[in-house]
């Protein structure tokens, strides 16, 4: 007979409790050109610039064209989390108040990695965020969040 001890029976708790969060906490992050948009690379700092409304520019001069998941879509809060060090309420406000100021235009929103694929190939300057599994040789990477 096999007698569990309470080590034992917190180990299994938190192996069931990892077991049952969110595959996006674990998710990498990645920030997406369309695959026949010139090449560039962007730092962590030039993505949350973009992101949040600081700058309109990619490197090179072109106009950012910014894409969004769904606010419902949880990469979302995790995306500006490790990009920005803000909760996606932070990034609204922000936002909100840029908008009304007629300072700048919030980013366009995709319904989800696919959309947000489809959206970055088809606007020049258009860049987003998809998680990991959705990779494919429609996009190229152009920054990893982590």
């Amino acid at each position: 007979m096999v007698m569990f001890n309470q080590q034992h029976a917190f180990h299994c708790f938190v192996l069931a409790a990892l077991l049952l969060l969110p595959r996006c906490l674990f998710a990498e992050v990645l920030v997406v050109t369309g695959a026949n948009s010139p090449s560039i690379t962007v730092s962590r700092n030039q993505v949350s610039d973009l992101f949040t409304g600081k700058v309109a520019f990619l490197p090179g001069g072109a106009t950012a064209v910014p894409v969004d998941q769904p606010e419902s879509n949880p990469l979302r809060e995790e995306f500006y989390s490790k990009v920005s060090n803000k909760s996606v309420a932070q990034v609204k406000a922000c936002w909100a108040k840029l908008y009304f100021t007629g300072r700048g235009v919030p980013p366009r929103e995709g319904a989800g990695s696919d959309d947000v694929k489809k959206m970055v190939n088809s606007m020049p300057g258009a860049i987003g965020y998809i998680e990991r599994a959705s990779l494919d040789g429609s996009v190229k990477i152009i920054f990893v969040a982590q």
